[in-house]
């Protein structure tokens, strides 16, 4: 009996260190239903403001609603994929705009950014993933 639980035993740790040597991912990460609240931001030149404004009294930048729907284990990184345009500078936008780990995009309320309609897309990584966003949010520069 003792000859049948040993073997039993070695099968079953022959078993286990042959099963765990697998490479899996770690985690997980979910963009599929990623969007804002808010899909556009209207940003308008400082000198069209009033100069009583409380965001030019107190030099507030040009902020966004975070992103929803992005759902992932810790920690997850964002950064800009891609700006499109037809009528602005892309590698103007580009120099000013900063998007936060939440998905928060902010302009300066001082900037040279020529008028347009600019399109963000935004790539979300973690260990082991890496997903795009495509055309999520857009910023008008009047």
């Amino acid at each position: 009996m003792k000859a049948v639980i040993n073997i039993v035993l070695v099968l079953l740790g022959v078993y286990i260190a042959t099963s765990s040597c697998q490479d899996v991912t770690v985690g997980f990460l979910q963009v599929e239903d990623a969007s804002y609240n808010t899909d556009t931001m209207v940003v308008v030149n400082k000198a069209d403001l009033d100069p009583d404004d409380a965001r030019i009294k107190w030099n507030q930048p040009w902020v966004s609603n975070p992103i929803e729907g992005v759902y992932g284990t810790a920690q997850i990184y964002v950064t800009i994929k891609a700006i499109k345009t037809q009528t602005g500078d892309v590698a103007k936008m580009k120099e000013y705009l900063i998007v936060y780990g939440d998905g928060t995009l902010e302009l300066p309320l001082e900037h040279d950014i020529p008028e347009g309609r600019y399109l963000i897309s935004l790539n979300f990584r973690n260990e082991g993933y890496s997903k795009d966003v495509d055309d999520c949010f857009t910023v008008i520069v009047k």
